[in-house]
């Protein structure tokens, strides 16, 4: 697959979850305007800037730089997101998360750092009763 430019990728991005040119402008704070001039190639955005694009996007700050993918589907978590996950270096497990498993992982990383103590603690206390 040819490398996809920069332009192309921040549409890519925007288009698969569904968001505005404005909505993003706004996350951005700029204008609309001033955001479709990266999507038409006449600005690019810089370093500060991509950061909170791969934030929004949930995505590395490497899609921007030099890959020629878009992860663009919202259920992946890749394997150095989850540590006991990981396979042999050199060899990244993908994993699929079911509508649940991304709904609670998204409402954890809410959580300040007692609160997610706290729901540890309940659910690995709710899986050893069921053993």
């Amino acid at each position: 697959m040819p490398e996809l430019l920069l332009k192309d990728k921040l549409k890519e991005l925007r288009t698969s979850r569904h968001y505005t040119q404005t909505k993003v402008a706004c996350y951005l704070s700029m204008t609309r305007q001033g955001y479709a001039h990266y999507e038409s190639g006449i600005r690019t955005p810089d370093y500060r800037t991509l950061l909170k694009l791969a934030k929004l996007y949930n995505v590395d700050i490497e899609v921007f730089i030099n890959s020629n993918t878009i992860p663009i589907q919202e259920d992946i978590v890749y394997s150095s997101d989850i540590p006991q996950l990981v396979s042999p270096p050199g060899k990244p497990k993908i994993i699929q998360l079911s509508p649940e498993e991304k709904r609670l992982f998204v409402l954890f990383r809410k959580l300040n750092s007692l609160e997610k103590k706290q729901l540890l603690a309940y659910l690995e206390n709710k899986v050893g009763k069921k053993k």
